[in-house]
């Protein structure tokens, strides 16, 4: 354990409670932050189970037709009591923006060189990174050497920022916090830097 109650580790919730301690290896953080990081395709992000309808008697319909109607009456209440802030973070939500930024190739590289050419700033160092969007900074923070990255994002792209990052196999490394950065408590009493 560090002086700030984390372990070199990160321990896994499974389905039943119980904990699953992994474990890292100096050669697997160091072959990591040397390879390139891996391009997850947007279909990848958005494959989801298959939903089956149900074939059953029109009993279950008409519960499926109920609950369907509850649903658009909570949703319509949900919308009327929405803030300029949900809107605003809601429009992050979507591929759309955070494509267009990752492909602005002048913007990103600037971010990473900027980073990755301050190896010195950033190694051993807990960073905050504040509207993580993908994850892209964390995971350059990361590959800079940060003993651990923490993002917050208020918009649902963190779904797509998570999967992200485990598939480039940082998630030992960075923690990606769901709400605003008002409201939320981080898991560490003190950051290095933030951005």
């Amino acid at each position: 354990m560090s002086s700030n109650g984390t372990s070199n580790g990160t321990s896994n919730g499974t389905s039943n409670g119980t904990k699953i301690k992994k474990c890292v290896t100096k050669e697997a953080k160091k072959q990591r932050r040397t390879r390139p990081l891996k391009i997850v395709k947007r279909s990848e992000l958005l494959r989801t189970k298959k939903i089956t309808k149900d074939k059953n008697t029109d009993a279950s319909n008409e519960t499926k037709l109920s609950h369907e109607n509850e649903q658009s009456k909570q949703n319509g209440a949900k919308a009327a009591d929405k803030t300029s802030a949900d809107y605003y973070f809601d429009s992050y939500s979507h591929f759309g923006i955070h494509e267009e930024m990752l492909k602005d190739k002048v913007r990103t590289h600037t971010y990473m060189r900027s980073i990755l050419d301050n190896k010195s700033l950033f190694k051993g160092k807990t960073v905050l990174d504040v509207g993580c969007g993908t994850g892209i900074l964390c995971m350059f923070a990361a590959k800079a050497g940060a003993k651990r990255v923490i993002g917050i994002e208020c918009a649902s792209i963190i779904v797509q920022a998570r999967k992200i990052v485990t598939a480039n196999g940082f998630d030992d490394v960075i923690t990606l916090i769901k709400g605003k950065v008002e409201e939320v408590e981080l898991p560490v009493e003190k950051v290095d830097h933030h951005f």
